[in-house]
């Protein structure tokens, strides 16, 4: 039987503020390819293989539905918290509650019932708390071998730095399939098949950052477990990419990739899951 569904409230409110404030800083069309990112995937994950009486009534989805789009974090981390103490399983809030309400959100942004800047709040909250209750998630111990794959962001031209990346890992003994040439949605179709433990992204440098987060997004929702390190001239930037976008670490050089590498698959899989 799955145990309930365990997080600490300030955490999932820090993670909307986080969120919140990361949205301000983008672009709307950047904003739009996220929220629809989020909601579209969380929407597909919606399992109907459930007992009926965990299914969510129309109610409560309409109640989760508000809360996420409120102008009050608090109504939505209510939300949470309450049908976390009513003995739901990280499973029932993450496949039912979120994966339907995300459908319904989903069908009002098309029918334009809400506005495109509620839903992509409603959206970043979605994702908070998917990153929130998965680093709670109890977790199997982590896989120790020296094994990665290694793949460049959907649109990269310059693969030259990563093909090298990759043998030369090869050499320091480690095991790498590398991805490189894939659109997005094959990419994360592929990378959830085979779901690794480490996943290297190489991104070039700034204009890389919305098909590097939306990637980051798509990865946390498939491959909830994985270790994700951010490589290339992106990570000598300027810009956040650990924490709020689901990144472990970022290294700018191939050294600093290594040591990163080492220390990832060394650390309990419940404290990466970000």
């Amino acid at each position: 039987m799955s145990r309930s569904a365990t997080f600490d409230r300030h955490m999932l409110e820090a993670a909307f503020s986080e969120v919140e404030v990361v949205q301000k800083s983008l672009p709307q069309a950047t904003l739009t390819t996220l929220a629809a990112e989020v909601v579209s995937r969380v929407a597909n994950n919606l399992r109907l293989d459930v007992l009926p009486d965990l299914q969510p009534c129309p109610d409560e989805i309409d109640m989760l539905c508000n809360a996420l789009l409120s102008d009050d974090p608090h109504e939505a981390a209510s939300f949470i918290e309450s049908a976390q103490l009513k003995g739901s399983s990280y499973e029932t809030l993450c496949l039912l509650y979120l994966s339907v309400a995300a459908r319904r959100l989903g069908e009002w942004w098309e029918t334009d019932e809400v506005s495109f800047y509620r839903v992509t709040i409603a959206a970043g909250r979605i994702y908070a708390i998917l990153r929130i209750l998965r680093r709670e998630r109890p977790t199997a111990a982590p896989n120790l071998l020296r094994a990665a794959t290694f793949a460049s962001v959907p649109g990269e031209n310059h693969t030259l730095g990563i093909t090298i990346a990759s043998d030369l890992a090869r050499e320091r003994g480690w095991d790498i399939e590398l991805m490189v040439g894939l659109s997005h949605d094959a990419l994360v179709e592929k990378l959830e098949h085979r779901q690794p433990v480490l996943i290297g992204l190489s991104a070039s440098g700034k204009r890389s950052l919305p098909a590097l987060t939306r990637l980051i997004v798509a990865l946390r929702i498939h491959n909830p477990g994985a270790r994700i390190l951010v490589c290339g001239q992106i990570a000598a930037s300027n810009l956040t990419l650990v924490g709020v976008t689901g990144a472990d670490a970022a290294a700018a050089d191939f050294d600093s990739a290594l040591a990163h590498m080492d220390r990832l698959l060394n650390l309990p899989t419940n404290r990466l899951m970000i």
